[in-house]
This record gives structure tokens, C-alpha cells and sequence, in this order.
């Protein structure tokens, strides 16, 4: 059966289809589109106490993290959001095989405003979701309208330094058919103040990134695969 125009436009959308979300978790573990795990989850988090808290997800990815909060740190719900349908299929298979569909549930979204009311989250959690969103100053807007007063945001994710990306990384990019965001650290920590929030720290992590990086080459050279 030959695909319609609409179909196929669907389809060009899709950026984490199932052949590279199998590749992603190849290399950083089940239920993980990036690295660090479990470890890398907590590192996030820490010093923050989630017990009987209502959490939002952005970019929920295979939801690992999401059932993390739950099981790990005590969250009472995390709702995991996310704007391709193949990722939060995987993701319901995962929340299912942790017994958690009453805790985290999943929502497929639409880019651009967040679909809640006011004040509707004690905290806002991501991991490297938010590299895909180019206009973060309105997300950190839309963050700061739906959590409640008192309410933490906690976001591990890519940034550059001043510099374009090299050749090689453009070609990368553009090879994988992605549309990372990237901005340098300074500029997300400029606009999460002039919206509201206080209190605002960042963790320099290239260090530890680039152990990853180098393992995660090792790897793909014993093995002779290119998961990517």
C-alpha cells in the first residue's frame, strides 16, 4: 500500500523512530535515549526531596527516568509528556513493565504552550529533551506558569560553548536528521532569571561527557556497530 503525502510528512517528522531509539539504549541502557542512567539521574535531582510530589516530564523519551522519580525518589506522579507518538508507545511499555501506569502517565503534546493550568506541578524535570526546543526562553515561561509557588526545576542537558559546531558535528547532525538547539549555558540561565526563577545553579559535566564518549567509542569499535 503506497503512503499518502500526509503520511509521508508524518513520517519525516519522526525523529526517534524504533531503529534509533534501539541504537540509543544499545548505548546508554533500557529505557535511556541518553547517558548516564540511573547515576546520571540522580546526579540531576540531588539534595531534592520528591516525597509526595507531583512531577511534569518534558520529553519523557522511554520514561526510565520518569519511573526513577517514582520508585527511586519517592515522587507520588510524574506525568510524562512528549511530541512523537513511536517514543511514547515505547514509553507505555516500559511504564508497564514497572507497574506504573497509575503513577506516570503519558501524554502526547503539541509543541509550543504547555496543555495545563496554572500552578499544577511541584516540579519540572527533563533530560536532555530540551536541546530539541529552540525557544526556550517561552518554555521556561510556560515552566514557570505551571509550577506551584516554591516549586523546583531540575534539567540535565546539552549545551555549546561560544563556538559553531565543527564540520563533523554538523555533518552528524544533519546526517541523523535531528534539530538539536543548542545554546551556551549562560544564555538558559539568563532567561530561567528574567522569568521568575531564583536561586539558579549550573554543573559543568563536559568532564564526565567526555569519559562517556570515549567508552561509548571503545564500545562500537569491540562490537564493529555504529548504533548511531
Amino acid at each position: 500500500m503506497s503512503k499518502t503525502n500526509e503520511d509521508a510528512n508524518a513520517d519525516d517528522q519522526i525523529h526517534y523512530t524504533d531503529h534509533f531509539t534501539a541504537g540509543l539504549e544499545l548505548g546508554f541502557g533500557e529505557g535511556f535515549l541518553s547517558p548516564g542512567g540511573q547515576e546520571e539521574v540522580a546526579k540531576i535531582v540531588k539534595g531534592i526531596d520528591f516525597v509526595g510530589m507531583e512531577v511534569l516530564d518534558i520529553g519523557v523519551g522511554l520514561a526510565q527516568p520518569a519511573c526513577l522519580l517514582v520508585e527511586e525518589h519517592g515522587a507520588a506522579r510524574v506525568t510524562g509528556i512528549d511530541v512523537e507518538t513511536p517514543v511514547l508507545k515505547k514509553a507505555a511499555e516500559t511504564v508497564k513493565a514497572h507497574g506504573l501506569e497509575d503513577r506516570v502517565p503519558l501524554r502526547l503534546v503539541e509543541p509550543g504552550p504547555l496543555p495545563f493550568a496554572d500552578e499544577s506541578f511541584d516540579f519540572v524535570f527533563s533530560k536532555d529533551a530540551i536541546i530539541h526546543i529552540p525557544d526556550t526562553e517561552a518554555l521556561f515561561n510556560e515552566i514557570h506558569r505551571v509550577l506551584r509557588p516554591g516549586g523546583w526545576v531540575a534539567v540535565g542537558d546539552w549545551y555549546c560553548s561560544n563556538e559553531p559546531f565543527t564540520k563533523e558535528m554538523s555533518a552528524w547532525v544533519e546526517l541523523l536528521g535531528l534539530d538539536f538547539a543548542m545554546k551556551p549555558i549562560e544564555i538558559s540561565k539568563d532567561q530561567l532569571g528574567a522569568v521568575g526563577f531564583v536561586d539558579v545553579e549550573s554543573l559543568d559535566r563536559n568532564a564526565w561527557y567526555t569519559e562517556v564518549c570515549r567508552d561509548l567509542v571503545g564500545q562500537q569499535l569491540r562490537n564493529h556497530v555504529l548504533f548511531f
